[in-house]
């Protein structure tokens, strides 16, 4: 027969296990009443903190639309994508779990959750978004897709001059009229691997030759750039970016060469966060209602509603995980080439591609 405190200890136990499958953790909650529950625990923490890399003006968006529908203070701090990852990593190895939520490109979020910083959410707005939205392991979801396309400034180049190839920027009209961004190593792996690597790294290595590459830091940066007239044309920029700007009257529209690359955003859940049932709350929020004011605001959105835009393009989906596998490596091969180093140490990386 059990002792008095064996029997106290499973009644203990029974219990814990009783209210934990009538509470669960609010990010797998998919109970009927999971939304008022969410709603009325998120008020009662009255917070969360939100580290991110979308644009600011689109950001603040976001974020007042939240905070007006649920009364829910979002403490914000924005930087660069990798600088994002890089404090939400050092936090939590440093034993500071102080944020709640973690907005950024998709390979990055793989890479919070390659660290378990992030946790399963179990949303029913993942449902309503493109299968390429949401990870296998639902630490991540994408409120946005990123097109690459080609921007152009409509001052300097002439419709008749704009290429319909990748091959057509080869002519020696575009020499010293093309700009890069400095960090696009997953479209780059990608759009060589669609052109046929050894046929890939050819091409960037002679159009370097011919007519060079300007590089620039953040498509923010090199959209304003164009703008401006400085880049007559941007190979690379998300999509959103020339849009708003051709949409506000600036002198600026893009193309979309084919193959045309895209990947998604990502919003996760932190597995330790401090205002838990807040940060699910936004995480939905910015699935939901968010989707419809990113659409408004030019954004790519993700949502299967979207699909036939989508469709429109053919897009080519960068592979999250195959980038990472071999991320260091293609880093160099993709920095070599955009800067013109490419002659050895491409060639022999090249040699290495499986």
């Amino acid at each position: 027969m059990l002792s008095r405190p064996a029997l106290f200890l499973l009644a203990c136990a029974a219990g814990t296990a009783a209210f934990a499958q009538h509470n669960p953790s609010p990010a797998l909650d998919e109970s009927a009443d999971r939304s008022a529950r969410l709603v009325a625990d998120a008020r009662r923490e009255g917070s969360l903190s939100l580290y991110a890399s979308l644009a600011e003006k689109d950001l603040m968006r976001l974020v007042s639309a939240f905070e007006r529908r649920y009364g829910i203070k979002v403490n914000v701090w924005r930087s660069g994508k990798n600088n994002v990852l890089r404090r939400a990593v050092s936090e939590a190895q440093a034993g500071r779990f102080e944020v709640d939520v973690v907005h950024n490109p998709s390979p990055e979020m793989e890479l919070l959750h390659r660290e378990r910083l992030l946790q399963e959410v179990r949303s029913p707005y993942q449902r309503e978004l493109i299968p390429e939205a949401v990870a296998p392991h639902r630490e991540w979801a994408g409120p946005r897709v990123y097109i690459f396309v080609q921007a152009y400034n409509t001052g300097k180049v002439r419709p008749e001059e704009l290429p319909r190839t990748f091959g057509d920027l080869l002519d020696p009209r575009w020499k010293g009229r093309i700009a890069i961004e400095a960090k696009e190593q997953e479209w780059f792996f990608t759009l060589v691997r669609q052109m046929g690597e050894e046929a890939g790294l050819r091409f960037f290595r002679e159009l370097v030759a011919r007519n060079g590459l300007t590089v620039r830091n953040g498509n923010a940066l090199l959209n304003n750039l164009v703008v401006a007239g400085e880049v007559p044309l941007a190979l690379t920029l998300y999509s959103y970016l020339p849009e708003q700007s051709r949409k506000s009257g600036a002198p600026i529209d893009w193309i979309a060469l084919k193959p045309t690359i895209a990947y998604t955003d990502g919003i996760g859940v932190m597995r330790r966060p401090p205002h838990p049932s807040a940060a699910v709350l936004f995480y939905d929020f910015v699935l939901s209602d968010g989707l419809s004011l990113l659409a408004e605001l030019n954004h790519v959105v993700s949502s299967r509603r979207n699909e036939a835009y989508l469709r429109k393009f053919d897009l080519k989906f960068i592979d999250v995980g195959a980038v990472l596998a071999d991320y260091d490596r293609w880093t160099k091969i993709y920095e070599d080439t955009i800067y013109g180093r490419a002659g050895g140490v491409a060639d022999r990386a090249a040699s290495q591609v499986d």
